[in-house]
């Protein structure tokens, strides 16, 4: 539960970064932000599903680091939507120059996965581990 949510507190931080030019409208940047730290829990959940996801159907290292890539935007874009189902935004997927946001979180998102894969495949090799001295035991 720690090495997914460290993803994203990590990926939060590198957002903050990558959307820095935004500063130039700063209530753009704050705004910003305030969707990150209100609606990024979404995203949050469905990264960390998916993380159990690969965990529990003991992936190899590469193939995990593919699907976890994979549920970066899967991730971002649910959350994005919340947006427009919360009713906060009309069509977001409309909304032209802002879709430069969840590009960032995207990036971010990867960055923060690859940061972190160390720690990922060190979770990949004991868990792999402890499967096969289980299918051993037996």
């Amino acid at each position: 539960m720690t090495i997914p949510f460290k993803i994203y507190i990590q990926a939060v931080g590198i957002y903050a970064l990558l959307t820095m030019p935004a500063l130039i409208f700063p209530v753009m940047y704050v705004i910003s932000l305030f969707y990150v730290l209100l609606f990024g829990w979404f995203a949050w959940g469905i990264f960390t599903i998916c993380y159990f996801f690969s965990d529990r159907i003991s992936l190899h290292y590469g193939t995990r680091m593919a699907m976890l890539s994979l549920s970066v935007p899967i991730a971002v874009a649910f959350s994005y939507q919340m947006l427009q189902v919360i009713l906060i935004e009309e069509n977001v997927w409309t909304a032209g120059f802002c879709l430069l946001f969840p590009a960032a979180a995207v990036i971010a998102g990867w960055i923060s996965l690859f940061v972190e894969g160390k720690a990922v495949k060190e979770d990949t090799s004991n868990h792999s581990k402890s499967f096969t001295e289980h299918i051993d035991a037996v």
